[in-house]
């Protein structure tokens, strides 16, 4: 009796085992893929900035001998691109990668780097720390309009950014062993209104500049934007100085003599 209860249970536990390596799935193989797209959306987000020098002279009307008044300043515009709706395919060895559109961040404009230094004529009757305070005050909105630009205008831009994204790819592909001759990346075109300038009382046949090139003057009494193409220098408008001398100037508002007649 005993060993007959020995022999079921072994019979028993022999169709467990059975049933257990029977029933066992093979292990799926990983899907190259769907890491790179998991690693992908683990990064997150891809940065990029541009630095910009602006200035232009105005010639406010006030009462009296009017002044003029030259602005410059630096501002850092900033662009993201988020990744957590990447979509990734593979056909062969050509991988094809298409994100969301990049889209811009507030720009910031260093206030500390606003000094002005003045000339005043004796005929001005106005305050012109006042009349320089009031030009300052335009730098903001000025700034998130050129954001807006380059945003829109600036092929560079993209092209740093799908750049970028190439080189994640391309390193996830040789981590995971996976041969690849190409990778396509399709950033979508982004859909931006431009904001408004703010009115400037530039002087007569000046114009307000960015990096240079001229991106407003006054007609009629009216603020016009004037359209320009970023310059590209192997990486966009104006990178990140490589030395004290391409360093972007510090702002500074002079108010001097009276404007050409």
């Amino acid at each position: 009796m005993k060993y007959l209860v020995i022999a079921i249970l072994a019979l028993v536990l022999g169709g467990l085992i059975g049933r257990a390596i029977w029933m066992q799935k093979p292990e799926q193989p990983v899907d190259p893929v769907q890491v790179i797209v998991t690693q992908l959306k683990t990064h997150a987000v891809i940065s990029h900035e541009r630095q910009l020098a602006i200035w232009y002279r105005a010639c406010p009307e006030v009462w009296g001998k009017t002044p003029t008044i030259f602005i410059a300043w630096p501002a850092t515009i900033s662009y993201q691109l988020e990744l957590h709706d990447v979509e990734v395919t593979r056909s062969g060895a050509v991988i094809k990668v298409r994100t969301p559109a990049i889209h811009a961040d507030e720009p910031s404009v260093p206030t500390d780097f606003m000094d002005y230094l003045s000339t005043k004529s004796i005929f001005t009757f106005a305050n012109e720390e006042e009349l320089v305070n009031h030009e300052i005050g335009k730098a903001s909105p000025i700034a998130r309009y050129l954001t807006t630009y380059f945003l829109t205008h600036d092929p560079s831009l993209r092209g740093d950014f799908s750049t970028e994204v190439q080189g994640l790819v391309q390193h996830l592909a040789s981590a995971l062993g996976v041969p690849v001759t190409q990778i396509d990346v399709d950033i979508p075109s982004p859909t931006a209104t431009l904001p408004k300038l703010p009115k400037l009382e530039l002087c007569p046949g000046s114009m307000a500049s960015v990096n240079g090139l001229p991106f407003a003057k006054v007609d009629s009494g009216y603020t016009v934007p004037i359209a320009f193409h970023p310059q590209q220098k192997g990486h966009a408008v104006a990178a990140t100085a490589a030395s004290p001398e391409d360093a972007p100037p510090k702002g500074i508002a002079s108010v001097f003599g009276s404007p050409p007649k």
